[in-house]
């Protein structure tokens, strides 16, 4: 067996004024205050809350807590939950993960006047106050802490599911504020969400999310009093005017979810948007999220002349962020091929937790050149304080003025879409990091008392510190935060359980969100942060400063012709080595560090790059495959002399690529679909060379070569049509019951063994639970057949009558060994077309 290391892509992916609160208030809160007052009473608020804190761990009398609504009456418990004080973080991984990179400190704490420019926000309401309940068994119950279970936008909740409704707040430099977009006194419930400040600082670009109804939170036969927004019928961009608070909706097609904006250097705008649907990876075990999933859109900045240009996203791309270089980070959703599996959940061949499987990619301004930022390796940051930091769902991203990269790092579903907060200094183009696990050089978190796993906050002394996200660059290269301060999660409990964990709280707190401004970084304790805007009755969060920015227009990489072209200078030179040794039934583990590749092969046998076209998911599951989605062949173009490339392609079609020896079978392979703009032009210098540059394309023979046409696809191999009458014709006289050929789910997916006759089954562990004794993980999904490349696939050794990994039996002790000689009349023909059905998938078209 191979160690099989599939992952990241193969080859160098070359990512009207008023002075007080809108008479609008939750319906849980009181009258509004006038706005001068609610920022006096935050900053009391805040001190009272540190002062409580400091009491607590110093083993003081708790003073009675303070509240905008009643409590419940009832003493302060021991809060009931299995983390203790003095957790920390998961270990670091055997591999050493590079130390943190804390950037100078600063630890004066300015005032948010002199430290803050105007910025804009979303609130939405935050539930708290006295609630009375009916539990499961019928007995009533008084919630004291019902804030517990609100929620805040985030991978998982998409769309809706989150508190609501909500307001757009433009707050200036005096702690005076407006509401720009009001949604608490429409007649249908909506939420203003995803600003983003025009170049000049004088317009405001956002979605409005709505719904025909609210509903409320519900936990194990219980309905809670949290407000959310129900499933959405529409999301629409609009511009407000920052002087004059005018606002001016976008067009759009009916039943469109225009969401997450940004402005670009050339005046237009870009968005996700699921106008042109498409359904994300249909894979093994994995349930459809059954939402349309968003693509990245760009437009003029009254919303027309619209174009999708990330065809290549086959999962859901959302926020991206103008950096001050020209270019635009994004989220990435990524769960093509064999990505879903890098984690197990501890069962067999099972996916990990998909909605944390979101890295940082980057893009030039037209949607072109997309390139990993970070995460596509999912590695792990060890802190400044020894904390180990894993990567989950990067999402929701921003810059600082130093031009550091910023990004949101939790975990999907129960945490309000907040976590780690996590910053690097960008490398070069085309560069992700140091090896072995390409991450940035100079990558740092930005407070170590926060946490982003599935648990509740950090606990010192008894008291939930917090956690953090949604980071904006602020003035001093400090950044604006949206902070959760309490517990800040809905992970594994009961309605009593929940609100005993947080009854000794101060103020019984569970997580209030409000907007803190750093002042050092990294962050040591929650003391160090400076109150903006945290009111009882809200949630504040998503800001952005209102300030005009200066962005670079970088040039962009055109063909002469207006064709679409990708060249590499050299694909002889790769970085596509495991990170970790060989270990059978476990190099899922190592998918998501280096390009995929057969242990044991050298690079020297790669002779050539194989394309494929990317078909879009309808809404219908028509197929079987490993890929997730069907593909047609593009074709084939041979390296040069100096293992050089250069290919036309189709324009804004979504391409897969693969490496390939001199018969045409796949030895390297992508898992990323990418895809090229019109008239773009782009050039990789290696074979998956993440942590340099490699040769000048000036200097190779591709520059002056003509392309390699490959603009038209052909149908690949599938089961029925191509594979099973070869079986007919060349194996049924030998193998009538033994090996299940005339079954394609028996062939391909048989994971646990079920099908392979019992001497024959390979045990992969002493496990008393016969699924994990003979279950097999991937990239293998039966004995027979590897998911990644057919000279990994025994199924192919029997069909050609040698083992074709480049090892023998004797390699390892513990692997699917060859065994006796297995001579067939197979043709070189079938035996090329039982290669590439294997290698582009697998596939099996389902009957209608």
């Amino acid at each position: 067996m191979s160690n099989t290391n599939f992952s990241a892509p193969v080859f160098a992916l070359c990512l009207a004024a008023v002075t007080a609160l809108s008479p609008g208030s939750p319906a849980v809160a009181a009258t509004a205050a006038p706005e001068q007052t609610l920022a006096i009473d935050d900053k009391s608020a805040w001190d009272r809350y540190i002062s409580i804190r400091r009491a607590m761990e110093n083993g003081g009398i708790l003073p009675e807590p303070v509240s905008s609504s009643p409590t419940t009456p009832m003493e302060p418990q021991t809060p009931t939950t299995s983390i203790a004080d003095s957790e920390k973080d998961t270990p670091p991984p055997t591999d050493n993960a590079p130390p943190a990179v804390p950037p100078e400190e600063t630890p004066q704490r300015p005032s948010p006047e002199a430290a803050l420019e105007p910025m804009v926000y979303t609130r939405v309401p935050r539930t708290h106050g006295q609630h009375t309940v009916t539990l499961r068994g019928g007995e009533s119950y008084t919630l004291h802490s019902p804030d517990i279970w609100d929620r805040l936008p985030d991978t998982k909740h998409v769309f809706d599911g989150f508190n609501a409704p909500g307001q757009l707040v433009y707050r200036d430099v005096d702690g005076s504020e407006r509401v720009l977009y009001d949604c608490m006194q429409r007649e249908k419930p909506c939420v203003p969400l995803d600003p983003a400040v025009s170049l000049d600082g004088s317009k405001i670009l956002f979605s409005v999310y709505r719904a025909d109804r609210l509903r409320n939170a519900y936990l194990s036969g219980t309905t809670l009093p949290n407000q959310q927004l129900g499933s959405i019928t529409n999301a629409q961009l609009h511009i407000v005017d920052v002087a004059s608070g005018e606002v001016h909706p976008l067009p759009q097609p009916a039943g469109a979810l225009d969401v997450s904006p940004t402005w670009l250097p050339d005046g237009r705008i870009m968005f996700a948007s699921n106008r042109d649907p498409q359904r994300e990876p249909f894979l093994d075990r994995i349930t459809p999220n059954n939402r349309a999933d968003p693509r990245f859109y760009i437009a003029n900045a009254d919303g027309s002349d619209v174009h999708l240009v990330t065809q290549h996203e086959v999962s859901t791309a959302m926020h991206p962020y103008l950096l001050r270089s020209g270019r635009v980070a994004y989220g990435s959703q990524w769960l093509s091929h064999n990505l879903p599996y890098m984690s197990t959940n501890g069962g067999v061949n099972w996916p990990g937790t998909l909605d944390n499987m979101w890295v940082v990619m980057d893009m030039d301004y037209r949607g072109g050149d997309m390139t990993a930022l970070y995460g596509a390796h999912r590695a792990s940051l060890k802190t400044s304080t020894g904390r180990t930091k894993h990567t989950k769902a990067l999402h929701f991203l921003g810059e600082r003025r130093n031009g550091d990269v910023c990004v949101a790092n939790y975990y999907r579903g129960n945490n309000l879409g907040l976590g780690d907060v996590i910053c690097w200094a960008p490398e070069p183009v085309g560069i992700e990091g140091a090896l072995p696990r390409f991450q940035p050089r100079k990558l740092y978190n930005v407070a170590d008392w926060s946490r982003s796993d599935d648990n509740p906050s950090f606990r010192e002394n008894g008291i939930y510190q917090g956690k953090i996200g949604y980071p904006e660059g602020a003035p001093n290269n400090q950044l604006l935060l949206t902070v959760g301060r309490g517990y800040c999660t809905q992970v594994s409990g009961s309605v009593t359980g929940f609100q005993n964990a947080v009854a000794g709280q101060p103020g019984k707190l569970a997580c209030d969100t409000g907007l803190y401004l750093t002042t050092r970084i990294p962050s040591r304790d929650m003391d160090d942060l400076t109150l903006v805007v945290d009111a009882p009755e809200w949630h504040e969060f998503g800001a952005r400063m209102v300030v005009a920015r200066q962005v670079d227009t970088p040039a962009l990489s055109n063909t002469s012709d207006g064709s679409c072209q990708l060249a590499s200078s050299d694909a002889g030179t790769a970085e596509t080595a495991p990170y970790k040794p060989y270990h059978f039934n476990h190099n899922y583990r190592v998918s998501a560090n280096n390009g995929g590749e057969i242990d044991g092969l050298p690079h020297s046998q790669l002779a050539g790059i194989r394309f494929w076209e990317v078909i879009p998911n309808g809404s219908r599951r028509s197929f079987s495959n490993f890929t997730g989605n069907r593909l047609r062949l593009l074709g084939d173009t041979p390296l040069l002399a100096d293992k050089s490339f250069k290919v036309s392609l189709p324009c804004d079609t979504p391409y897969i690529m693969a490496g390939i020896d001199a018969r045409g079978r796949v030895i390297k392979r992508d898992q990323i679909p990418q895809s090229l703009r019109p008239g773009e032009k782009r050039v990789c210098s290696g074979c998956h060379l993440h942590s340099r540059k490699g040769r000048p394309y000036e200097n190779s023979e591709a520059f002056l070569a003509e392309p390699v046409a490959l603009t038209s696809a052909t149908p690949v191999p599938v089961y029925e049509r191509d594979i099973k009458p070869i079986f007919a014709r060349r194996c049924l006289t030998c193998h009538v019951s033994d090996v299940p050929l005339m079954d394609y789910d028996d062939l391909v997916w048989d994971q646990f063994q079920t099908s392979v006759t019992p001497e024959r089954r390979l045990q992969v562990s002493q496990s008393s639970n016969e699924k994990r004794r003979f279950g097999l993980q991937r990239p293998y999904t039966s004995k027979y057949v590897n998911s990644m490349f057919a000279r990994e696939s025994l199924l192919y050794w029997k069909a050609a009558n040698e083992r074709t990994d480049g090892r023998s039996d004797a390699t390892y002790s513990d692997d699917i060994d060859f065994g006796p000689p297995h001579p067939t009349d197979i043709t070189d023909d079938e035996l090329r077309i039982l290669a590439e059905w294997i290698d582009s998938g697998a596939t099996r078209i389902i009957p209608n």
